[in-house]
């Protein structure tokens, strides 16, 4: 019966069954340490946390946090953690122990998610999410209206994917910032709804990169020149749903190897606009374009186009 079919399953060796566990629901996870002895502390073994949505209590949500890390085995590394920063965990030293903990255990996946308008966030947020050398995959969901100004060079050294929304970069004393030069191992990048105060050259600069993607990147109110210096890229995604969020593409360099660009304007944008994208994409072997269908006229026919693909 039922008890028979739960003892098979504690026969599994411990590895599997923290397999398993990986991809449930921490709470649910936890939980089973009711099970049987041999349950009891086999989740304190877990690798992963993972609690990127909750409609409880948000005092139950922090305690529950707080616990997990404090009652895991502490010579067990946390390679990703997945979790909601509510306001009273971002008041609290909650936030800054979390990302301590991570940091110290080898994190190589976070995922951080904000629910309200953070206005205010700890000095010490920053230099511990991006001081995280062992960090392989960020992805920072910052709701709209918050305040999260990055460093302006990031030096993630083992970082192949970065997924930024509602950011900040600061800009040089000659007016342009280029955060990711240093992150050598970059591969993906997002960015989406960022705004780059103060950065009339927003410059994305990265040999390794391959997959770019930008939606509504800008600040409706200020416009900065965005340049590409990644000469190896080969996927490239433009999504402009707000008029206002049009900007100038520029390239320090031929993009060879772009296979393709998909380029998806929710509102009506001039045709030069679209062109002159398609100048500094010009390489490209493949092409979507959702958008006006005059403007799609005048671009399908553009002798720019076929420039460089004639052949």
């Amino acid at each position: 019966g039922e008890d028979y079919e739960r003892e098979r399953l504690s026969d599994l060796p411990e590895c599997i069954l923290l397999h398993i566990m990986k991809f449930m629901n921490t709470r649910h996870a936890v939980q089973t340490c009711v099970l049987s002895k041999r349950w009891k502390d086999l989740w304190k073994r877990l690798t992963s946390f993972s609690m990127s949505y909750y409609n409880g209590r948000i005092h139950s949500y922090n305690n529950f946090l707080s616990r997990f890390l404090f009652c895991r085995d502490d010579s067990i590394s946390l390679l990703n953690l997945d979790f909601i920063v509510f306001r009273s965990t971002a008041r609290s030293k909650l936030l800054k122990n979390i990302l301590e903990h991570a940091a110290s255990h080898n994190i190589q996946q976070l995922t951080i998610t904000t629910d309200f308008t953070l206005t205010k966030i700890p000095n010490s947020f920053v230099p511990l999410i991006f001081g995280c050398h062992s960090l392989k995959s960020l992805e920072l969901f910052m709701s709209s209206g918050s305040t999260l100004n990055l460093p302006k060079s990031l030096l993630l050294p083992s970082l192949k994917s970065l997924h930024l929304t509602n950011v900040s970069f600061a800009a040089s004393d000659n007016g342009c910032t280029e955060p990711f030069s240093n992150c050598k191992s970059l591969n993906t990048l997002v960015l989406q709804h960022s705004i780059h105060h103060d950065a009339q050259v927003f410059c994305i600069s990265n040999s390794n990169l391959s997959t770019l993607k930008l939606v509504n990147i800008v600040n409706p109110t200020f416009q900065p020149k965005i340049v590409l210096s990644t000469p190896n890229l080969v996927s490239v995604t433009i999504d402009v749903s707000l008029f206002l969020s049009c900007y100038e593409l520029a390239s320090t360099c031929d993009l060879p190897f772009l296979e393709e660009v998909n380029i998806d304007t929710g509102a009506l944008i001039d045709s030069s606009v679209i062109i002159s994208w398609l100048q500094v994409l010009s390489y490209v072997k493949i092409l979507t374009l959702s958008s006006h269908i005059k403007v799609s006229y005048f671009i399908l026919f553009s002798p720019l186009f076929y420039f460089h693909n004639a052949h």
